[in-house]
């Protein structure tokens, strides 16, 4: 007689229990071994890269400060209320100005500027307001000086005293502060106001002192 057939009935053995178990391990493995093929290959120890920090002044721009020269006096300043006090060394022309990026913790004297007992009277000296790592400069508190302040010049066992007569804030590209007039002084020149934005420093700060007896002179009249 025709009709539906019957369903067989599965039957589990052992046998086949442990034939579908192998069949099981080898399909995980098989996907496993696909998934490294088309995964790109990682490193235990690889790190994501670093993003390099805002760079400022870099070390990079900063020559070393040449070695002193022994058979020369050694030159200081001393300016005691903006706690200044430093060995003095020459800042070259390069290129139309002066090179000022070797001065590190000293203070550059303006080669062609007047030294003393020239004739062209004016002692030009730059110093850094801080270091490429923050750190103060040797005119970082130069903004501290007031008028009638001591500066004192030194050249070996020579010492020379001046008194502060006068302070200003001034555009960095005006030179006349450098003027050799035959009229005897010490003229300090150090950055002030740093931009973030433009990463330069947009004024300078220009501190004279004229010779005690002419300080004096001046302040009498």
């Amino acid at each position: 007689m025709l009709g539906s057939p019957k369903k067989r009935r599965l039957r589990f053995t052992p046998l086949s229990c442990s034939m579908l178990s192998v069949e099981f391990i080898v399909l995980i493995f098989a996907v496993w071994r696909l998934s490294s093929a088309l995964l790109p290959a990682t490193s235990a120890t690889a790190t994501p890269p670093r993003t390099p920090p805002p760079q400022g002044l870099r070390p990079e721009d900063v020559l070393p400060t040449p070695t002193p020269d022994r058979t020369v006096p050694v030159r200081q300043i001393m300016f005691p209320a903006a706690s200044v006090g430093a060995p003095i060394i020459p800042a070259g022309r390069v290129r139309g100005t002066w090179e000022t990026r070797h001065l590190g913790d000293s203070v550059g004297h303006l080669v062609g500027t007047a030294w003393l007992d020239d004739s062209g009277g004016n002692i030009v000296l730059a110093g850094h307001v801080e270091s490429f790592t923050g750190a103060p400069g040797p005119f970082a508190y130069l903004f501290e000086a007031k008028l009638g302040d001591l500066v004192v010049l030194r050249e070996g066992a020579r010492e020379e005293r001046y008194r502060v007569t006068q302070i200003e804030d001034v555009d960095p590209y005006d030179v006349s502060w450098l003027a050799q007039d035959g009229v005897s002084r010490i003229t300090l020149i150090t950055c002030t106001d740093w931009d973030f934005d433009a990463e330069t420093y947009l004024g300078r700060l220009v501190v004279v002192a004229e010779p005690v007896v002419m300080a004096a002179q001046s302040s009498s009249n």
